[in-house]
């Protein structure tokens, strides 16, 4: 399955890859030029292996880029960087061999009973009995028996792009292994195109990041998101995401990042950048391509849901004290009437607490809130549940996604209420 809009299964390089420096409490993420001509070069070479290595193996492709990353015009560390991030964009051989599973199962059985009934003087009888019985030589054996091993996995799609766009994504990498031990990522962002912001919020949405949105000066949007190393579930996956998420910002035309960057567990830094750094788009804005549990969650919806439709949501709910919500999904009902509904993962705790909060004096339904059944083992966010007067109306419980009959239940008092 493509990882969130980009075809890539991986979207930043590994820490001894990331470059940076610190200056008091500031750190400073280390970028290259992306018109240097002798870069562009060096990422012409490097992209060219890729775009002719389909059939090749693992292996092969590794020892032939090294060749190049060997003689690059830059560190070693910007070249393996350079040539990790290549490897995130191929796509090997990985499905299951039958034939090798077969043939290591009847090797394995046959050399089993060739140990029980007959007695050998020394190793090499041993191979040679077991070379005559598969009509292989010991290394035509070992091939067989090994090739499917991630090094013998051949290339089947390379996703190009051009040398210039390549430097902009390692630059951007260079950020992302930086946001996955953030505390707390700030984003200040023009309110010029209403278009492009929603495009944002949809892939905050996505990537299952929940984010507290104000209205700040000048009809600029702030918004805060949680870092991974502020939450206790799941931190990875959530540091991933969150770093997915960073390429996105990239296509806005006024944007301004803070973050605090926790370093070997002893030391924080502060990391501040917009959009004079230098960072562009490596990348159209993201496909439309849909997680296939959504899609399932969306197809049995308008199946079973008579007289309702889904969509994802594409606007923003305005909430008490200037704060804003971009929910998850749009619920419309053939009379008209619309509801929109917001899921809250396990790590998403303590934006649950806050939304019932904010809705609480609300007496008519401003939009449907799900609740992961992973969050109600924290007692505090249990208690909060369980004693929410708009969550007990216009709320329910859910396991790894909603289920169409719980969104009914309670859809119809809304529809009701008309």
């Amino acid at each position: 399955m493509p990882t969130a809009y980009s075809q890539e299964r991986k979207t930043m390089l590994t820490k001894d890859l990331v470059l940076y420096t610190t200056s008091g409490d500031r750190v400073v993420p280390k970028f290259i030029n992306p018109q240097k001509e002798s870069l562009l070069d060096f990422a012409g070479q490097m992209l060219n292996i890729f775009k002719s290595a389909e059939g090749k193996t693992r292996a092969e492709l590794l020892e032939e880029s090294k060749l190049v990353v060997d003689g690059a015009p830059c560190s070693a560390f910007v070249a393996r960087g350079i040539q990790k991030l290549l490897f995130d964009r191929t796509e090997f051989d990985t499905a299951p061999n039958e034939e090798l599973i077969q043939f290591r199962r009847e090797l394995f059985t046959q050399t089993s009973r060739l140990l029980s009934e007959f007695e050998f003087s020394d190793f090499n009888e041993y191979k040679e009995k077991v070379n005559r019985t598969f009509l292989k030589s010991p290394e035509g054996i070992s091939e067989t028996l090994y090739a499917d091993l991630p090094e013998y996995q051949q290339v089947t799609a390379f996703k190009s792009l051009s040398p210039e766009r390549l430097l902009h994504r390692y630059n951007c990498a260079q950020v992302q292994g930086l946001l996955i031990r953030c505390n707390e990522l700030e984003l200040t962002l023009a309110d010029s195109k209403a278009a492009s912001l929603r495009q944002l919020f949809k892939y905050l949405r996505f990537h299952q990041l929940l984010a507290t949105i104000r209205k700040g000066e000048n009809s600029n949007f702030r918004i805060t998101v949680d870092g991974p190393l502020n939450l206790f579930y799941k931190t990875q996956k959530y540091g991933l995401s969150l770093a997915n998420f960073f390429p996105a910002v990239l296509h806005q035309e006024s944007w301004q990042l803070q973050a605090n960057i926790q370093i070997n567990k002893r030391h924080s830094y502060h990391l501040q950048l917009d959009e004079s750094s230098g960072l562009q788009p490596y990348s159209h804005q993201f496909l439309a391509y849909v997680p296939q549990e959504i899609e399932f969650f969306q197809e049995n919806f308008c199946s079973k849901a008579e007289g309702w439709q889904i969509a994802p949501a594409n606007s923003f709910i305005p909430l008490e004290g200037e704060i804003y919500c971009f929910p998850d999904f749009t619920l419309t009902h053939e009379s008209g009437k619309e509801i929109s509904l917001e899921l809250f993962h396990p790590w998403h705790a303590s934006h649950l607490a806050t939304r019932l909060q904010q809705l609480e004096n609300q007496t008519e339904p401003v939009l449907i809130i799900g609740a992961a059944k992973e969050l109600l083992k924290d007692a505090l966010i249990r208690q909060t549940v369980e004693t929410s007067e708009y969550f007990s109306r216009f709320g329910f419980v859910f396991r790894e996604m909603p289920t169409v009959e719980r969104v009914k239940k309670v859809l119809m008092p809304v529809v009701d209420k008309q």
